[in-house]
């Protein structure tokens, strides 16, 4: 039962309780929800869940962390009641612009979401001034690695980039050696794709007879993988070109890098959202609390820009670094997180009897300068005894070094035993994809096909 009760305050009372919100506009929030909250009846489901009214979910900040979030289940249970959009529309279909789907890589369904053409055409400025803050200009020509299909990664930045003024090179169907041929011919001089396909990318050039810092390209763009800050930097050498990452969702949240880059000096970039396109918080998952600046936890959106499909405080199951605004050298007052360091909270695998996470491994793993990449099995010995192996790629010359200490610290980390494996020769270097954006399937467990 929603309780009745109503929080009186003064319009500077609310004012002085949303200075402490650094995660976007608490009143670009405010006005958003309390005008959309009860078209959706999604939204009402939320409010119900957590026995509250739209006023007091939006009475303080401390109020808005008490509003339940909306999970992946939430979401494609509401498409199944209402098929194909769900009951959580607020436009009729004839306003609608784009329908985008999620990768189905989590395994638990894809998620539909939808945008009407003024969200669409809001979606597109907002990111092409992120872009544009990269130093992305009208003069660039783009190859974008990223099929242009259901998912939402590749049509935004194609709207976006098309925005902007810029050229753009929809390469994602052609084959490899194709690809290396367009960004030649037309003189592509930003490359958009994940970090394994770049890596591939660089080895297919090799082979082309052609190095990769010969192409002409200025400016990499990459997404859906935590990257150590060794591989930037030797990517940034190989190619010639400044590294830079986006974090999105199906869903419209995203964060774009600054004109910093990825690494920063000693330091990983940031990656920045509009406080007023976006209010991206990041929680403690076990607590709900907010995290303090340089603090890690799970991003929570809302995007302010969408009227299609209101959603508030979207669960992303993504764990990243909080950077509080102004703590970036850029200089900016956005807020961000911390870039090359996104993990997934709700991935984990049970071995031996044991839970264990992916990011906690990667967290280890990444967090040393000498691996440029790394890989994970699973699997039974002809005994039936589970096993874990990694496989590491690293410059020449490290293995001595690296092996043994990484191999204590993910046991005393895990409780578990690794057997680790070097590869010493990006061409020998292979990463098996999952989804239609290409995401780096770096984990592979296969008990179940032995069984």
């Amino acid at each position: 039962m929603i309780n009745e009760y109503r929080v009186v305050r003064t319009h500077s009372e609310d004012a002085d309780s949303a200075r402490g919100f650094p995660f976007g506009s608490f009143d670009a929030l405010r006005a958003n929800f309390l005008e959309r909250s009860r078209r959706s009846s999604l939204v009402r489901d939320q409010l119900a869940g957590s026995s509250m009214t739209p006023e007091q979910a939006v009475a303080t900040p401390q109020s808005w962390s008490q509003l339940r979030p909306v999970t992946k289940a939430d979401m494609i249970a509401d498409q199944k009641l209402d098929p194909p959009y769900g009951a959580r529309s607020c436009v009729s279909s004839a306003e609608l612009g784009l329908v985008v789907e999620s990768s189905g890589s989590t395994g638990k369904g894809r998620e539909v979401h939808y945008l009407s053409r003024r969200d669409t055409d809001r979606t597109a400025s907002a990111w092409s001034r992120y872009l544009a803050n990269m130093g992305v200009t009208p003069w660039d020509a783009i190859a974008i690695c990223f099929p242009i299909g259901m998912a939402g990664g590749g049509i935004r930045h194609m709207l976006a980039y098309g925005r902007l003024g810029a050229t753009v090179l929809r390469i994602g169907g052609l084959s490899s050696e194709r690809k290396i041929e367009a960004i030649r011919h037309y003189r592509a001089s930003t490359l958009v794709a994940t970090p394994a396909y770049v890596d591939h990318l660089g080895v297919v050039a090799g082979e082309c007879g052609v190095q990769p810092r010969q192409l002409g390209i200025r400016r990499i763009v990459v997404a859906t993988q935590s990257v150590s800050s060794e591989w930037v930097r030797s990517t940034e050498e190989l190619w010639g070109a400044g590294l830079f990452e986006w974090y999105g969702t199906s869903a419209g949240i995203a964060a774009f890098a600054c004109a910093r880059g990825m690494v920063d000096g000693d330091e990983h970039g940031t990656l920045h959202w509009d406080p007023q396109v976006a209010v991206q918080e990041v929680v403690d998952p076990k607590t709900g609390r907010h995290v303090a600046d340089g603090e890690r936890g799970e991003m929570i959106g809302t995007p302010l820009i969408n009227e299609a499909e209101p959603l508030f405080r979207i669960a992303t199951g993504d764990e990243v670094r909080f950077r509080a605004p102004g703590s970036c050298a850029c200089g900016s007052s956005w807020p961000g997180i911390e870039s090359g360091t996104v993990r997934r909270l709700d991935a984990m695998f049970k071995v031996k009897g044991v839970n264990l996470w992916p990011a906690t491994v990667d967290a280890l793993v990444l967090s040393r300068d000498e691996v440029l990449d790394y890989r994970a099995r699973i699997w039974q010995d002809e005994r039936g005894r589970e096993r874990l192996g990694l496989e590491l790629l690293t410059p020449a010359g490290v293995s001595d070094q690296l092996v043994e200490p990484l191999r204590a610290m993910l046991r005393e980390e895990s409780g578990l035993s690794f057997e680790i494996a070097v590869v010493e020769r990006r061409e020998a270097w292979t990463q098996q994809t999952a989804g239609e954006a290409g995401k780096a399937r770096r984990w592979v467990d296969e008990r179940a096909a032995q069984q």
